[in-house]
C-alpha cells in the first residue's frame, strides 16, 4: 500500500508541475484547449511510461526511442507553431526527467531542473526582451500612401486608424478598379510590446 502511494504522490508532482507549466505559463499568450490537452496528456504518457520501465530495468535507448516516437507521433503531421512545439518538447523532456530523478530518489536535483526550466520560461513569457510577433490581413483604402516613399506615412495612418503599431507592412494586392488593397502587417502584440 506505502509502493502505491508513493507512486501516486510522484505521480501529482510530476503533473502538478506539467500543469503549472501549460496552464500557468503556455495558456497565458495563446489559449488553445486542443494544444494544452495534448501537452499534458504527453507529459503524463511520458512520465508513466519511463516510471514504469525504470522500475523493469529497460535501457536508457529504449527509453528515448519511445520519447522520441511521442515526440513525432501526433505533431507530425500537424502544422504546429515553433511556441506551441518549444512547449510540447518542454513538458516531455520535464516528464522524463523528473521520472529518471525521482526513481533514483535525488530530490534536490528534481527540484532544481523543475525550478530552472520554470523559471526560464517564465522569465522568456514576461520579460520584455522576447516579444511575439503576429500579423494580420488589411483591406487597405488610401492608395496614395502605398508608394515605398511614404512608407512612414502608410504606419502612421494605420496605427492612427486601427490602434495596432505596425513593424512591417507588404501589399499582399491592389484592385486598382476599386481603389484598395490587401495588406500584411506585422505587429507586436500587446503583451509583448514596450
Amino acid at each position: 500500500m506505502e509502493a502505491v502511494l508513493d507512486y501516486w504522490l510522484r505521480f501529482g508532482i510530476n503533473l502538478g508541475i506539467i500543469c503549472l507549466l501549460i496552464l500557468g505559463l503556455y495558456w497565458r499568450r495563446e489559449p488553445n484547449r486542443n494544444y494544452a490537452f495534448g501537452m499534458i496528456v504527453s507529459g503524463t504518457l511520458v512520465y508513466v511510461v519511463i516510471s514504469a520501465m525504470m522500475q523493469v530495468e529497460i535501457g536508457l535507448g529504449v527509453g528515448f526511442g519511445i520519447f522520441a516516437i511521442f515526440s513525432l507521433l501526433r505533431f507530425r503531421t500537424v502544422p504546429i507553431s515553433l511556441r506551441d512545439m518549444t512547449y510540447l518538447f518542454a513538458t516531455i523532456s520535464l516528464s522524463l526527467v523528473n521520472a529518471m530523478l525521482m526513481f533514483f530518489g535525488d530530490w534536490a536535483e528534481l527540484v532544481a531542473v523543475n525550478l530552472a526550466l520554470l523559471a526560464t520560461l517564465f522569465a522568456l513569457e514576461y520579460s520584455q526582451v522576447v516579444r511575439y510577433r503576429s500579423s494580420l490581413s488589411l483591406d487597405y483604402d488610401n492608395m496614395d500612401l502605398l508608394h515605398p516613399d511614404r512608407r512612414p506615412d502608410l504606419l502612421a495612418d494605420i496605427r492612427k486608424r486601427t490602434g495596432i503599431t505596425p513593424v512591417r507592412v507588404a501589399i499582399r494586392r491592389i484592385n486598382i478598379k476599386r481603389g484598395s488593397a490587401r495588406l500584411r502587417i506585422w505587429y507586436f502584440e500587446a503583451g509583448g510590446q514596450t
